[in-house]
């Protein structure tokens, strides 16, 4: 090469390296009108190329001159960084693994295929990668970051804290690499050491957004609410850019029950960014707990959800035998599989499915297993970790697992997988979602009879076709039948204490203002709300001014936070009647509630989450207690108080309904879903040519 040449090039490479993209492109193609097809200027250009975006142009120019440069792994892997950034991953990969084989121990090489492949489920092969990076650079800050999420994915949870530790050391005094250890340790569920990260960013820049932003998360997590508000109102003020902030805000709003709020931030954040996921999700659980919503409102706010975020996919063909009676394989996919409601209802629904019949298959997309994860995994005849895997992946491992029917949990939320539906991952999909999905590509919404026994065309305005079960498939969990139940408090007193056992999310301001009627209109009434987000000043300030505007006076309203398992049933036996919010309740509560001897009062609305409570006391024979308007609310709750005797019988004879109700056995719920799953299966069957 001429010194001219030379002399180019390295003009290039310095106006290249200093961000002067326009300058070293021209030096680049000034080589090459020199020296047409010199390989070193075309490698340049088309890693330059890259950078900015012109894929396709850098795709040619590396194809041109790979061929010239032998064994050369720096230029596999820009090649493979090209192909990745032009969406050819597999392309990427086969480079990747080229650079590999040309030398084994190529960093660059090592790091990005690890990268690559974590999110395709390949842990066992990632973790390797990376022990070879470390091996090598022992402080490199990606790979320890990455190790880290690979070793908590495998469930070694000791030697990814220890990782993540070495990678905040390596961070030094730079607040953006400390921010990245705390916003991974964050989403694995780890708070208090985030919480402290983003501290120590903060001591260096105390106007640091993205720690304030961070730390006010961290603290979110750890239900230190008032604090967390005002560290993310701070780091508003000192960015344009506050949509990550606002999305944490809104949680904070929702989870403290003002909805109108909440509400609010996410429409303007939607309004500025349409395209934004988790807002729009967030948006959508946050109507359905709205009492104003309509089925027709909530239906077409779900379609746009699904038609704005769903990718769209063409419906591949299955290899599943199509035998009608044959052992049925059953996935279910949630992010859940943990610490979580839906252990103590949907666990014995796990338990007691007949495997003769069918097998299930748990897909877990849970950031961070626990104790109740194990004793998901021991009851699954598969188990898949999911989390952060990449939806085509998980589809193709569904499909791999031969799933006949793939089961939703939980609908529409930011941490769940749901894109697996729309890239239609198994034959029948369905839903157990308390609302519709708004996703045509899912078949059916599993449910009790009594969410679809409104109005016939409310049912129409659902996405899916209801596949309604005589009963289930919600059970309560495991109750300790050697605590007695407390006699009516009422009997003993002149008080009437009324309780709402649920989230400050599911009291809607129509709920409040029933509230207060019953107490206006019940002698010596008062009402014990309990959630655990009570323990937070800013949250109970909240709660209580709502509260005021909805009537309720503050000497007839007490609060509870936090309650130990064993101090439960003091709890209820301190209350005469159940008040269950609308529209939206915490089902697993009211399960509790019934088991302490307390009767409830709900109201089924339009919307089929809205008649949970409806499905669970017709179950027991006390249907009569659910209203259908307002008016009908508030005189059921003043008809159960007028007759202290007929409560307290109520009471005496609680948990003899339930232990006597078919409904709640789960040997007989699981073979009515078994049976609904059945007949899901035939008809598919019968479809096919």
């Amino acid at each position: 090469m001429s010194d001219q040449l030379k002399t180019l090039l390295r003009r290039g490479l310095s106006a290249h390296e200093g961000n002067r993209a326009e300058e070293a492109e021209e030096i680049y193609r000034q080589v090459l009108d020199i020296a047409p097809g010199n390989p070193e200027a075309e490698h340049l250009l088309a890693t330059l190329l890259t950078s900015v975006g012109r894929y396709g142009e850098a795709l040619d120019l590396f194809e041109s001159c790979l061929g010239r440069f032998g064994a050369n792994p720096a230029a596999r892997c820009n090649y493979a960084i090209a192909l990745e950034s032009a969406g050819q991953l597999e392309k990427a990969i086969d480079q990747f693994k080229q650079a590999i084989s040309y030398h084994g121990d190529f960093p660059t090489a090592l790091y990005h295929l690890a990268r690559l492949e974590l999110p395709r489920g390949h842990l066992g092969q990632s973790v390797d990668l990376l022990g070879r990076l470390l091996g090598l650079q022992p402080d490199h800050f990606e790979g320890l970051l990455l190790f880290g999420e690979a070793l908590h994915a495998l469930g070694q949870e000791d030697a990814a804290l220890k990782s993540l530790d070495h990678a905040a050391e390596a961070a030094g005094i730079t607040p953006i690499m400390i921010a990245r250890v705390g916003a991974i340790l964050l989403r694995l569920g780890y708070p208090k050491p985030a919480q402290n990260l983003y501290q120590r960013a903060l001591s260096i820049d105390a106007k640091f957004v993205p720690g304030l932003r961070g730390l006010g998360q961290a603290l979110a997590h750890q239900g230190q609410y008032a604090k967390a508000i005002a560290l993310l109102r701070t780091a508003r003020q000192l960015t344009k850019d506050t949509v990550d902030i606002d999305l944490v805000l809104a949680d904070i709003m929702l989870k403290c029950g003002d909805l109108p709020e909440t509400v609010a931030i996410l429409e303007a954040v939607l309004k500025k960014h349409p395209d934004n996921v988790n807002a729009d999700s967030i948006l959508l659980r946050s109507l359905a707990k709205q009492s104003t919503t309509d089925g027709a409102t909530l239906s077409k706010a779900a379609k746009n959800w699904a038609k704005h975020h769903m990718p769209i996919a063409a419906q591949p063909e299955f290899i599943n035998s199509k035998q009608t009676d044959k052992r049925l394989r059953i996935g279910w996919i949630s992010p859940f599989f943990c610490d979580h409601p839906s252990f103590k209802l949907l666990g014995a629904l796990a338990r007691h499915l007949n495997r003769n019949d069918v097998e299930l298959f748990l897909y877990s997309a849970t950031p961070r297993p626990d104790q109740v994860t194990h004793a998901w995994q021991v009851m699954a005849d598969g188990w898949r970790e999911v989390y952060g895997q990449d939806p085509m992946h998980i589809a193709n491992r569904i499909r791999k697992d031969k799933i006949d029917i793939l089961i939703d949990l939980c609908g529409p939320h930011p941490a769940q997988p749901i894109e697996v539906f729309a890239l239609h991952s198994a034959p029948i999909q369905a839903s157990m979602a308390a609302n519709s999905t708004g996703m045509s590509q899912i078949d059916y919404l599993i449910g009790h009879k009594e969410l679809f026994s409104g109005k016939l065309a409310a049912n129409k305005l659902l996405s899916e076709q209801p596949q309604i079960l005589s009963f289930g498939p919600y059970l309560p969990g495991e109750f300790d039948d050697t605590i007695p139940v407390s006699p009516l408090p009422a009997a003993f007193g002149d008080v009437i204490r009324f309780g709402c056992i649920d989230r400050l999310s599911h009291i809607s301001d129509e709920t409040l203002m029933c509230f207060a009627r019953i107490l206006n209109k019940v002698k010596n009434s008062r009402i014990v709300v309990q959630d655990e987000v009570l323990e937070d000043a800013y949250a109970a300030k909240t709660f209580l001014d709502r509260a005021r505007q909805a009537g309720i006076k503050r000497d007839k309203l007490d609060l509870a936070g936090r309650i130990k398992q064993q101090d439960r049933a003091t709890l209820y036996a301190q209350i005469d009647v159940g008040l269950a919010p609308f529209p939206a309740i915490c089902l697993e509560n009211h399960f509790e509630m019934l088991w302490h001897g307390v009767p409830f009062v709900s109201l089924a609305g339009e919307l089929t989450g809205s008649r949970l409570g409806l499905g669970l006391l017709s179950d027991i024979g006390l249907g009569a207690l659910c209203a259908h308007t307002q008016k009908g609310y508030v005189d059921k709750c003043i008809m159960l108080t007028a007759d202290l005797s007929a409560l307290g019988s109520i009471r005496e004879n609680m948990r003899e309904r339930l232990q006597n109700s078919k409904a709640l056995h789960a040997p007989a719920v699981a073979r009515e879903f078994e049976d609904a799953c059945r007949e899901m299966w035939q008809n598919w069957c019968i479809k096919q040519p």
